[in-house]
This record gives structure tokens, sequence and C-alpha cells, in this order.
């Protein structure tokens, strides 16, 4: 039976990646810091509910000793926990930008080191999921964005260690997708809103960021996409899916371009 361990499982998209996962038939250890949320998912078969915070190195721990006893190895890690924090950079707070780092990137990197001998063992494969924010880094997101693109980073130079002993890594770059994620992006931006210098410019990212939850992809595609980096006999470095496309174009563009179109806009 295939193995696979999946954090931020009772998030939106970590959900529909262990249900997805389980009803291929494999054992799915389903791994997060909501205990009323890994009980939603304890009645599915073969998911193993696992209480783990993925900014807590001794819970790493714990959970990687509860899964080597269950298991003699993993065939995979989805690492789909995450946070968002928004804010002017000059306004943040220490905290916004800690808090962020320390599940984003930082999450990824203590669950991937403890967890890679079981890894190793069966010849599995890693998952990151990114943003797709990380193409054109846009302001007021800084928080988030330097999260993503260091996990960006992380993921590139942990590809090219891994290829050296067979352990393909890739990177899932989302657009927007309706979880609770982007529906508590809002919040962060009204909290940013309070006593900035830039109170024009973050009420047209809130307007953006609406549009966004009307528009973005439900999480069951972002999780096939998921899923398939998992299972294909060839995963590929970089997944994209449903990027933005204006993104995308200002993301080729040259500097100071995209920064006057960006600039104009806001």
């Amino acid at each position: 039976m295939r193995c696979v361990l999946v954090t931020g499982a009772g998030g939106g998209l970590g959900s529909c990646v262990v249900r997805s996962l389980a009803l291929c038939g494999e054992k799915v250890f389903a791994a997060d810091s909501d205990s009323h949320a890994l009980q939603r998912l304890a009645g599915v078969a073969g998911v193993v509910p696992l209480r783990m915070d993925v900014s807590s190195p001794a819970q790493v721990a714990r959970a990687r000793r509860q899964v080597e006893r269950a298991a003699d190895g993993l065939d995979g890690i989805a690492c789909c926990a995450g946070i968002f924090a928004a804010a002017p950079l000059v306004e943040a707070g220490d905290e916004d930008l800690r808090r962020t780092l320390d599940v984003n990137l930082l999450g990824v990197f203590r669950v991937v080191r403890e967890f890679f001998p079981l890894v190793r063992r069966r010849r599995g494969r890693i998952v990151c999921v990114g943003s797709d924010s990380t193409r054109c880094p846009m302001p007021f997101n800084g928080p988030y964005t330097i999260s993503k693109s260091g996990l960006d980073a992380y993921a590139e130079v942990l590809r090219r260690e891994l290829m050296f002993v067979g352990i393909p890594v890739s990177i899932v770059q989302p657009g927007a997708f309706r979880t609770a994620l982007l529906e508590g992006v809002q919040a962060e931006m009204q909290r940013a809103a309070r006593g900035t210098i830039f109170p024009e410019q973050l009420g047209r990212v809130r307007g953006v960021l609406a549009r966004e939850w009307r528009k973005g992809m439900r999480p069951e595609r972002v999780a096939r996409v998921v899923v398939r980096a998992l299972h294909a006999p060839r995963p590929r470095a970089r997944y994209r899916v449903g990027n933005d496309p204006l993104r995308a174009a200002l993301g080729r563009l040259p500097v100071r371009v995209a920064d006057w179109f960006i600039r104009c806009y806001m």
C-alpha cells in the first residue's frame, strides 16, 4: 500500500488532497494543527489523522515517530500547510513576517528534514504548494509573497540536491482558489488599512481580492494537480494551475515597465 503524508490536511486544499489519495486506496497520514478539522477526516477509510503544527519542531518529531510506527516508509509528502499575512512592509509587525515564514517556509523545511529518511526508504517524492504570487510580486501582501518566494528557492535547491539520490521534488503554483485562506485575506487587508499611509492603494487591493474570491478556482482543481505530481512516473519540477494571466504577463516585462503599470493601476 502506498503511504503519503499531507500537511495542512484540515484546510480546503489539504482535505481535498487527502480525500483524493484515500479514494485511490492509499494510506494517508493527515497532519494538521486543528484537531476539529482532523475529526472531519477521521472517518475516511485509509486516513490516519495526526495532530501536528509545522511550526513546532517537537510536534513534527513526534508525528514522525507516529508515522514510523505505522508504516515502513513514505511514498510521498504533500506540503499543503500555509497561512496568509498582508501589510505594507514599512508598517508590518515582526510577528506578521515571523509567523508567515515559520509556517510557509520553515514548516516545509522542518517536515521534509524530519520525514526524509522515511521518503528515502521507498524512493518517494516531495510536493510543495507555492503560489503564482511569486511570478510578479505585488505590493501590500509582502509577508506572504516573501514566504512563498523563499519556498520557490527552497524547492529548487532541494530538487537539485535530491536528484543525486533519486527523490523527485515538485512545486505546484496555483492562482487564486476558494478556501478559508483566501476568504481571510479580506480581513487581513482591513486590519492593514487601519492607520496606513496607503489607504487608496489598499482599497484597490481589497477590490482585486474580492474579485479573486468570486472567480477563484475550486480547491479540487488544485488538489488534482498535487495528486498528479505525487503519482506521475516522471513528475515535473513545476506545475502551474489557474495562474492569473495579467500577473504572468507583468512578470515577463522589464521591471521598469511592470512598475509603471502597477503604479498606474493603483
